[in-house]
């Protein structure tokens, strides 16, 4: 049975649909807009908060969508998405000093150990992100 993922536009990549579909899922694309209630109305197994032009504290009704659709559904966020959960969650969004850019970023899985390699832009973080990391990481 596909997975039904609800996937909030604000800039969504098109590969990254493409990926979700590769593994089973199928995906509504919504605008970035679209009701937190009629959202839960479609039953999804998950809901993605799609990458972003930027930062999420310009988008203060997306945190509010974030707020009232987090708890109920499974959620996932990339980039300003990420963001978006994190300040649903009560952190702020700053701008990095230097950003963290470039590929080869080494990425541990903690439940399986297995290292991977990840590409990451980042211009923003987000507090609450941050004391997630602190928390967890070594």
């Amino acid at each position: 049975m596909k997975m039904q993922v609800v996937a909030y536009d604000f800039g969504i990549k098109h590969n990254i649909l493409r990926r979700l579909a590769s593994y089973g899922c199928k995906i509504t694309v919504v605008p970035s807009t679209w009701p937190a209630s009629e959202t839960l109305n479609m039953k999804p197994d998950g809901v993605l908060f799609s990458n972003g032009p930027g930062d999420p504290s310009a988008v203060p009704y997306a945190v509010e969508t974030v707020k009232n659709i987090i708890g109920k559904v499974p959620v996932f966020g990339i980039c300003m998405g990420h963001q978006l959960l994190g300040q649903a969650l009560g952190g702020k969004t700053f701008k990095m000093k230097f950003g963290h850019h470039g590929g080869n970023h080494p990425v541990r899985n903690l439940q399986t150990g297995h290292v991977e390699i990840s590409a990451q832009v980042c211009e923003l973080m987000d507090d609450y992100l941050l004391l997630l990391t602190s928390c967890v990481l070594p």
